[in-house]
């Protein structure tokens, strides 16, 4: 028997009725990607299920896309972020972990790579060199030809409501990190009156 088949309500926390007047349940407020759902609770698990799935699906055929374009350019993924980052104007390694989303140190591991393979100049400033933008050149090129075969898997209408949707799941994911650390670092405290 599948989930689906033994008729999976939505997940609800229970009324309490107290003198004809309903109580409101004792729960901990959600934080973190929990703060997502505030308005509308998956139905059914095997909805969740099934969004998973795809999303599952989708990540298990893009992964051979990413090792693909690594090859071609002959970097991996996290320095050619750091490049991008760098191209982009970034001139210190904090700049660069905050555009990348890393560590200072990582960053400066990256940075010391790159520059180890000529692709950027340290000295007197971190710029990207003619061989770093070459590299970047033929990302840009090889990302172009995914995107294609993406776009011409769903065509433009759809495509462009999968780019509004991922855009309103990032950044609803990034509200709930915001959250989740605000939460955890201002504690909870009671108030008594």
């Amino acid at each position: 028997m599948t989930i689906e088949d033994a008729g999976t309500k939505s997940l609800a926390v229970p009324e309490r009725v107290t003198n004809g007047v309903v109580q409101a349940p004792d729960r901990v407020q959600p934080t973190g990607l929990a703060a997502v759902q505030t308005e509308q609770l998956i139905s059914d698990v095997g909805d969740a299920l099934r969004l998973l799935d795809a999303v599952e699906r989708v990540r298990g055929h893009a992964h051979p896309l990413v090792l693909g374009l690594q090859d071609a350019v002959g970097m991996k993924m996290p320095a050619a972020l750091t490049l991008s980052a760098i191209a982009n104007g970034r001139t210190t390694a904090a700049e660069v972990a905050d555009q990348v989303g890393t560590t200072t140190g990582e960053a400066e591991l990256a940075i010391a790579e790159l520059e180890g393979l000529g692709m950027v100049r340290t000295s007197p400033r971190l710029v990207v060199t003619s061989l770093g933008q070459a590299r970047l050149s033929q990302l840009d090129g090889l990302t172009v030809r995914v995107l294609d075969v993406v776009t011409g898997i769903l065509g433009p209408t759809d495509a462009a409501h999968l780019v509004r949707l991922l855009h309103t799941v990032a950044d609803g994911l990034e509200s709930a990190a915001v959250t989740e650390t605000v939460t955890q670092s201002f504690p909870q405290t009671a108030l008594h009156n």
